[in-house]
């Protein structure tokens, strides 16, 4: 306790701001507009290779070597991603992110020489370990939460979320290159990146390193109507775009789909992965996601993505742990808009909606009080 108040006394006006900055909007949702020079630059510049070394770094860069921070996982994680277009024309990413039911944040970031971005973390992975599930407001582990989020768009309009694949985790070598990890690499995305170029640019410049022991695929949107899907299969990068010569989607899921949109589960999107395990699910999601974007050719109100969303939702009891997997949140992200519309721990009736320039500010307030579509149970 003596060395956590030395701690507290020692923080200057800026980031003790970015402490007493976090708001709890319900039970579900807390808000965090984050002011403070998380360091990123330098960040990329070293390098890390593990979430060790990232929280290493955090500690040194955000809390002035104050190290504290337990990293956070479990196993059951599920998720989905669409792509789909609004009436108006507007390119949304949906996805829903299924894990050990806890709050999450969401977040605003604005760094002085980069994109500011609204993204989501869950506050399992804030560096609570095992034992801490919910947030004390205005924690000194706040100040990670740049570097813990899984999905989240910049105000160019590009979104990016992550999606697990249980599979051995990527451990690249590639000579010459800087090593990253998987949430860093989500940041540098939204600070850097205006676009699926850019993004796919900045992704092939790194040595990925996975985080928490797992292997990940990746959705990245943009504004101008791209989207792509970003997997490693035994350390070797994969992209797919659709109608690219340089990211065809030949020798994936999606060669004989007859879509123009993209979608993502927890399987392997690549067909030919030789000898490396997959412990594939969400094929019953996909299928589900699937059928909805051709009846509907790709075209999708943003509560018509969240009822989609709610649709292809996880929630069953863990078959191993004594906890529950859900739908953490379904989030919509508008990059035509630059909005978010959230909905958390499966409470459809309240669907917030929040826009990358207005931080902690509810914009609408929305509700889906019945679903077009059954209730289902999925593989998982």
């Amino acid at each position: 306790m003596k060395k956590f108040k030395e701690y507290i006394h020692s923080l200057g006006n800026n980031r003790l701001a970015t402490i007493r900055s976090a708001e709890k909007l319900d039970k579900n949702i807390y808000l965090l507009d984050y002011r403070s020079d998380y360091h990123l630059p330098e960040l990329l510049e070293r390098g890390v290779s593990s979430i060790g070394e990232l929280m290493a770094f955090a500690a040194d860069a955000l809390t002035f070597g104050l190290r504290l921070f337990r990293p956070g996982t479990d196993e059951g994680a599920g998720c989905t991603t669409f792509e789909a277009f609004t009436p108006e024309g507007k390119h949304l990413l949906a996805r829903n992110f299924d894990f050990r039911i806890s709050p999450c944040f969401v977040v605003w970031t604005h760094p002085d020489n980069g994109y500011s971005s609204v993204s989501v973390v869950d506050n399992n992975f804030m560096a609570y370990g095992t034992s801490l599930r919910f947030h004390r407001l205005n924690s000194y582990r706040t100040l990670l939460a740049p570097y813990c989020c899984v999905d989240g768009m910049n105000e160019k309009g590009l979104a990016i979320a992550v999606l697990q694949l249980r599979a051995k985790a990527t451990n690249q070598t590639g000579c010459g290159k800087k090593d990253i990890t998987t949430t860093a690499m989500i940041r540098a995305v939204l600070d850097t990146c205006a676009n699926v170029d850019e993004a796919v640019e900045l992704i092939k410049k790194y040595n990925m390193h996975d985080s928490l022991w797992t292997n990940y695929h990746y959705q990245i949107v943009d504004a101008s109507g791209r989207s792509v899907v970003v997997e490693y299969i035994d350390s070797v990068l994969h992209v797919y775009e659709r109608g690219s010569s340089v990211c065809p989607v030949t020798g994936s899921v999606y060669e004989d789909d007859d879509l123009e949109q993209q979608y993502a589960a927890n399987f392997s999107l690549t067909k030919d992965i030789g000898s490396y395990k997959i412990e594939q699910h969400g094929e019953d999601r996909a299928e589900a996601v699937k059928s909805v974007l051709r009846d509907k050719n790709g075209v999708l109100t943003e509560i018509e993505a969240m009822d989609l969303l709610s649709y292809v939702k996880l929630d069953y009891k863990h078959d191993k742990y004594p906890w529950s997997i859900i739908a953490l949140w379904s989030a919509v992200y508008n990059t035509g808009e630059g909005t978010l519309k959230i909905a958390a721990n499966t409470d459809y009736k309240n669907i917030y909606t929040f826009r990358i320039n207005e931080p902690c500010k509810v914009i609408d307030r929305e509700s889906i009080d019945c679903s077009v579509y059954p209730d289902r149970k999925w593989s998982h």
